[in-house]
């Protein structure tokens, strides 16, 4: 009789803590209900590859870039045209720095051996949250410049153009903007980032895209230029994700004077600290979002010198220690 006391106390009390614990749970679960929280890290680089994430830093954030593409040149007409040394015929390379002025605006500027120079101006509308305050996804607005201080001499004004026909030095080429004023050289970019981070390995992000420039060579090419960009992230481990990007341009907004195609990037991104490495194959070696969305001549492909291995590099500092 006494040990059946003693179970059935001892039962009594087990069954009294699960309810004192699932009614903590409860309060737990209703407090969390009542607060807000913001979801981090949907992108965590400021770049999904070639063009912009929604991400900003944290106010008094500076980051420091080095971005650069290397590819092979195609034989042309059956003649080799470089000596693909250390694996490669061209490099491309813009050096840029990125600052937070507040953790939802920030921006940024950048040079490439092309001698195009650009800069934008990124301000964080709306951020993706849960609780009390819900938002199903994020939004950032994006204004860019980019300034050409030179021709790049980037279409061919041969009779029946070839994609090639940008390392022949026999044929004669263009540049799609005039190169006579300052305000010639000069092309604008605004960018409606919309992003949602599913769970905490799957985001995805749409990139309407409107492109103004300040001048046309060819009359037939369009000044206002429409795009919608679509790019992903998908973490594999801590430290490890998968990124890609693609942009898309209507046959009615495109390029008349060359054959252009939508950019497209796959790649690995490695992220520890202060250190974040992307590491890339893609079709476009050049990198102001003018350039890489509206005047990509060649598709991705193994074929032709099309394929790109490219990789960005960024260093975080914080300039400002958080109180």
């Amino acid at each position: 009789m006494k040990n059946n006391t003693i179970v059935t106390l001892t039962l009594l009390l087990f069954a009294v803590n699960i309810v004192k614990s699932q009614d903590l749970l409860d309060q737990l679960f209703f407090e969390e209900q009542k607060q807000t929280v913001l979801t981090e890290a949907t992108f965590k680089m400021l770049r999904i590859g070639f063009a912009h994430s929604i991400e900003t830093r944290k106010k008094g954030v500076l980051e420091l870039s080095a971005y650069t593409r290397y590819w092979d040149i195609p034989e042309i007409e059956g003649v080799e045209t470089e000596t693909n040394n250390f694996g490669s015929d061209r490099v491309s390379a813009r050096f840029g720095f990125d600052y937070a002025i507040t953790d939802d605006l920030s921006f940024g500027f950048g040079g490439s051996n092309d001698g195009v120079f650009d800069g934008y101006l990124k301000y964080r509308l709306l951020r993706q949250k849960t609780g009390v305050k819900k938002a199903p996804f994020s939004i950032t607005l994006l204004t860019a410049q980019s300034y050409r201080s030179k021709n790049l001499d980037n279409v061919s004004l041969s009779s029946n153009p070839n994609p090639t026909d940008i390392y022949d030095n026999s044929i004669p080429k263009a540049s799609i903007n005039r190169t006579n004023t300052f305000s010639d050289k000069i092309t604008f970019t605004g960018q409606l980032l919309l992003a949602r981070k599913f769970n905490r390995n799957l985001s995805i992000q749409l990139s309407p895209t409107l492109i103004y420039r300040g001048s046309n060579t060819f009359q037939e090419d369009p000044k206002l230029q429409l795009a919608l960009g679509i790019g992903g992230r998908y973490r594999v481990s801590k430290h490890v994700s998968i990124a890609s990007e693609y942009f898309y341009v209507p046959k009615q907004y495109a390029l008349e004077s060359i054959e252009t195609f939508g950019p497209f990037t796959l790649g690995v991104n490695w992220e520890v600290s202060k250190v974040q490495i992307q590491l890339f194959l893609t079709h476009t070696g050049a990198f102001s979002e003018d350039q890489v969305i509206t005047e990509t001549p060649v598709n991705f492909n193994t074929k032709d010198g099309n394929l790109f291995f490219g990789w960005n590099f960024s260093y975080v500092l914080h300039l400002k220690k958080n109180k």
